[in-house]
């Protein structure tokens, strides 16, 4: 593999240039359009994968402007497939530069989908380019595919395989860490509403927090306004507030009882929220320090008692475990008001031995209970590969001839990729083992040192998968 890796240590600045490209474009899902299911952004990188697959000379397809393809082989053979995505969530606040540049600094490189997950999979088109460079000889066809709703729901890839589309006998998706991910908790996303209507002595006049269900929000804001025997109160419950180093609540008087107050919080991605600081959680906190009343504050001391600073679902009721994945994890992800409603969502994952019918109902009771309307839920079943599966082995053997780490074995995360959409898929790098990672968080980067290692890592494994 020596004469691959020096192939594709020579496309570094070529791959670093695409990936830059690619990043350049804000692919949030949007409004659906015709020819843009998913919005403009996600369908325009689409369309710039496979212009960039096109400059380096591989056949490429669309599926209803939703997939799309890059290929390398016999047609009439069987395909291993690696799978990632060209949406992302949005870019939030607390940006050191701007985001959709592709800025480089220090020998990383910033920009919303650096990581997640525009770098991964375009890392991958390289390393296809490399091997076909080198005339290394394959048997099945090799595809590398992007989706357009990863971050939403996985709808496009679901479609695809619905469809009755080519599927692949084996493949990866570079869209979380190595080792190598055997399992992937379940997960419910539900969208909730509230009781808010404004009134009594302290009223909220909005409320405003959070980019996404599955990412920890670091901000929130409310707009109170309070009657004149309440200003002192207000000052005083500012300047009292205690919570965890990172939650810092800021005030602004605006005079005549009305206040803008601001909490910053720490993010996380969604599935580890123990690591985050929740910013809506603990505005909620606070507002209930001054005493709101009325519907407002009987959901406020709801969302407190059901969820607040918890990140395991044990007031939920799904705090469920397990040897292989441990313990259930909930994000409380966005939260706005609305007239006079709020809205906000969860997001629990629980562990790979539960199903959906062990968590929903006990939510729909937990929601029901609470006087919470249910507008939508999204359920994901979760997934598992045992260990001496053919997939895992090899995936397994490939990663420690690359790093030489023999001792590290596949592992459960609590985040979801496109393996529990298409079968015969596990997710694989593209973090290594030790190395930082903000993914879903302000200056999103990635080491440009390790980004060339994970493509070196990636090549070998589409050599493994497909040489035979």
């Amino acid at each position: 593999m020596e004469e691959l890796r020096k192939s594709i240590d020579g496309l570094r600045d070529d791959l670093v240039a695409a990936i830059r490209e690619n990043v350049a474009i804000k692919s949030v899902e949007g409004p659906a359009e015709p020819g843009a299911p998913f919005g403009t952004g996600p369908k325009a990188a689409m369309d710039n994968f496979v212009q960039i697959a096109q400059r380096l000379g591989f056949e490429t397809g669309v599926f209803e402007d939703m997939v799309a393809w890059a290929d390398l082989g016999d047609p009439s053979s069987e395909m291993v497939a690696i799978l990632g995505h060209v949406d992302v969530v949005p870019e939030g606040d607390g940006w050191s530069c701007d985001p959709y540049q592709g800025k480089i600094e220090d020998g990383k490189l910033y920009g919303r989908g650096v990581m997640d997950d525009k770098g991964p999979i375009l890392c991958a088109l390289y390393a296809l380019k490399a091997i076909r460079d080198l005339e290394i000889p394959l048997k099945k066809r090799v595809r590398i595919m992007v989706g357009t709703n990863e971050e939403t729901g996985s709808k496009a890839i679901a479609e695809y395989v619905k469809s009755g589309q080519e599927l692949p006998v084996a493949g990866f998706t570079p869209d979380a860490e190595y080792p190598l991910i055997n399992g992937e908790k379940g997960s419910v996303i539900a969208q909730l509403s509230a009781p808010f209507k404004v009134e009594g002595p302290i009223r909220i006049l909005s409320f405003d927090g959070g980019v996404a269900a599955n990412s920890v929000p670091s901000v929130a804001k409310a707009e109170i306004q309070v009657d004149p025997d309440k200003v002192e109160k207000v000052h005083f419950s500012v300047s009292a507030f205690k919570g965890p180093e990172k939650a810092k609540l800021s005030v602004e008087d605006k005079g005549e009882g009305r206040f803008v107050l601001t909490m910053l919080g720490a993010p996380a991605h969604g599935s580890l929220p123990q690591i985050g600081v929740n910013a809506v959680a603990w505005l909620v906190k606070f507002l209930r320090t001054l005493g709101v009343s009325g519907e407002q504050g009987a959901t406020l001391n709801s969302l407190d008692r059901y969820v607040g600073t918890e990140v395991y679902g044990e007031s939920l009721g799904v705090c469920l475990y397990d040897d292989v994945s441990r313990y259930t994890s909930v994000c409380w992800g966005t939260m706005k008001s609305e007239g006079d409603t709020v809205r906000f969502s969860l997001n629990p994952r629980f562990p790979v031995t539960f199903s959906t019918e062990d968590v929903a109902p006990v939510l729909e009771k937990t929601f029901a209970e609470a006087g919470w309307q249910v507008l939508s839920m999204r359920k994901s079943e979760p997934l598992y590969m045992a260990e001496d599966s053919e997939l895992v082995v090899k995936l397994m053997d490939v990663y420690r001839q690359e790093t030489g780490r023999a001792g590290d074995s596949p592992m459960s995360i609590g985040g979801g990729t496109y393996a529990k959409a298409m079968p015969n898929v596990l997710a694989f790098g593209p973090i290594l083992p030790g190395e930082p990672s903000n993914i879903h968080e302000a200056n999103e980067c990635w080491d440009i040192d390790n980004m060339m290692t994970s493509a070196k890592i990636m090549g070998a494994a589409i050599v493994a998968l497909a040489k035979d």
